[in-house]
């Protein structure tokens, strides 16, 4: 049984309690090396007899994006489970936050290994739901069956139907895949690269080049069917809560056993910002001015041309006018 100690909310290199193992893999550093400094120090750190179920979440959605993952992470963070890790922790920690998924997904051929990287991923977190890690829902189950987790870990599975799913993420974080996908993504960030290989390729289980939508609409569906399949079938019943925004606090924290806040339930139902989150997409100050800028160029130059050149016609008639009055 792999064993840590917490590490502070913020994941990377600078600060956590990997320390140097963090500082020692550089972006560069082949994911099989880093699953290698990632287990030397989880070892040195077993020796301390630290537990690792006291820093493990307590919670873990198992959903892919557009299922509820937002609001469930707002509604943990609520019931002060802790910090719930989500994608937009990659997003705020940087590229070296994606190590131990990076090197999870190299460890082929030895579960347990891929466990307890996906478990170390997660450290520091009370709760965890969305990206990467429904694309490491298996790893997270073994980590649960091998005792590597919270003794009373909860795994909530979304009850959104694959139709409306569907009509929901095609727009948002599918348009983001197809863009990485096809090529299409300006910039083509590492960002993106990584939610591409170690995220949608590990969902849709398959490694194509392009996705072609909505033509593929029945390959997508019938991925997000049999991820909900597969993880009915693998979870222990027990530890396994079917649930939506909808259904609000009572079966969270029924489950959770704990009680009902007076809060109203965060229930989130953005697009375009869960879009631009998901691909890392956001903007500063003046990169907004910039596009900005753009727009307002775009649709002003049409009218000036056409104002130039009926100034420059006028011109013109003016002056065959004075010619003409000249000659006579």
């Amino acid at each position: 049984q792999a064993v840590g100690r917490p590490a502070p909310t913020q994941v990377g290199a600078s600060s956590g309690w990997l320390g140097p193992a963090w500082a020692a893999m550089g972006a560069s550093m082949p994911a099989a090396a880093a699953a290698a400094v990632l287990a030397a120090t989880w070892v040195g750190e077993a020796a301390g007899g630290a537990s690792s179920s006291s820093a493990a979440p307590r919670l873990i959605g198992l959903g892919w994006p557009r299922t509820g993952t937002g609001s469930l992470c707002d509604a943990a963070e609520a019931l002060k489970l802790g910090p719930c890790y989500h994608l937009r922790t990659l997003l705020h920690a940087g590229d070296e936050a994606w190590a131990p998924w990076e090197a999870a997904a190299a460890s082929q051929g030895n579960r347990s290994r891929r466990a307890e990287l996906a478990v170390l991923a997660l450290r520091g977190h009370g709760s965890a739901a969305d990206v990467p890690v429904a694309a490491f829902w298996e790893e997270l189950l073994d980590a649960e069956a091998l005792g590597m987790l919270h003794p009373n870990v909860l795994f909530v599975l979304p009850r959104r139907p694959a139709d409306e799913w569907y009509t929901s993420a095609e727009a948002t974080v599918l348009a983001g895949w197809r863009q990485h996908a096809n090529g299409d993504a300006t910039p083509r960030s590492s960002h993106a690269n990584r939610m591409g290989r170690l995220v949608w390729e590990r969902l849709l289980k398959h490694n194509r080049s392009r996705l072609r939508l909505p033509e593929e609409r029945h390959e997508v569906i019938t991925a997000y069917e049999r991820h909900i399949r597969e993880v009915l079938e693998r979870a222990p019943p027990e530890r396994l809560l079917r649930w939506g925004p909808e259904d609000g606090w009572a079966p969270l924290c029924d489950a959770l056993g704990i009680p009902v806040p007076d809060e109203p339930f965060p229930w989130r139902n953005g697009r375009l910002s869960s879009f631009r989150e998901e691909f890392g997409l956001q903007e500063g100050h003046l990169g907004l001015a910039l596009r900005c800028a753009a727009l307002v160029l775009n649709l002003a130059l049409p009218a000036v041309c056409f104002w130039a050149c009926c100034c420059r016609a006028g011109t013109g008639d003016d002056a065959a006018e004075d010619r003409e009055n000249k000659s006579d």
